[in-house]
């Protein structure tokens, strides 16, 4: 008779933890940051990121929860957490192992921004200062590639441009999408882009540990979306151009 309550009563905890595990599943946990049009706390206009990651969701009939967070701290979350997402997360070496990358919803060019002063190549970069975001793939690769004098805020990096403007750093390094959300609203013609430094293929990935098992569903709503045109009317609607 013990023998019996005991087994049912395991049973019991079993179907309850695999219950919590599966309605786990059903609502995707994703991460992601604050960026100039890219996610912005704004209804009517949340970022073409946000629009575009929501629009996957809908089209593969899943369900998701994004959460944002300073950008380190979704890093994080993102990894410690089983099954999680996180965007746009840009693909550097740094970053390789530590997420599963299938998913793959833009391309963009990176610069070095100055202030009333010449264009600035990567060799001149060098030998100055150079402000940056924390924890972006622009500072990985800032770092992966012996740069030294780098100067690292959190958040969007619009603060950089009051160090810009006073001198205080020579140059912001990031995307163009967005630098041209923090630049483009000022109106200022004194900020000048470099030529751009190279390409970065921006992900919405996964944990690496356990993925989240229903990528494959999302893959395949990023094709429908590129193929009715929905993906381009989120571009078009934020002044973006995704480069090939």
């Amino acid at each position: 008779m013990y023998s019996l309550i005991a087994y049912i009563l395991c049973l019991l905890v079993f179907v309850s933890i695999n219950t919590k595990t599966a309605q786990a599943s059903d609502v995707a946990m994703v991460y992601t940051s604050y960026f100039a049009r890219t996610v912005e706390d704004n209804p009517d206009r949340p970022g073409f990121a946000y629009e575009l990651v929501t629009s996957l969701f809908k089209q593969a009939g899943l369900k998701a929860k994004i959460e944002p967070l300073p950008w380190a701290r979704s890093q994080y979350m993102a990894q410690n957490t089983p099954e999680a997402l996180i965007f746009p997360l840009s693909w550097t070496p740094t970053r390789d192992s530590k997420y599963s990358w299938s998913l793959l919803l833009f391309k963009n060019h990176t610069h070095f921004i100055t202030y009333k002063h010449p264009k600035m190549d990567a060799e001149i970069a060098r030998k100055r200062s150079i402000g940056v975001q924390l924890k972006s793939s622009w500072d990985n690769w800032l770092t992966e590639q012996g740069y030294e004098n780098i100067y690292r805020v959190p958040g969007d990096g619009s603060s950089l441009i009051k160090l810009l403007r006073n001198d205080r750093i020579d140059a912001w390094f990031t995307d163009q999408i967005i630098g041209n959300g923090v630049t483009v609203p000022l109106k200022d013609p004194g900020f000048t882009y470099s030529d751009p430094i190279q390409t970065f293929n921006t992900y919405l990935a996964t944990n690496k540990q356990q993925p989240y098992p229903h990528m494959d569903k999302l893959v395949k709503a990023y094709k429908e979306i590129r193929a009715s045109g929905r993906l381009n009317e989120i571009f078009t609607k934020y002044d973006i151009r995704n480069p090939d």
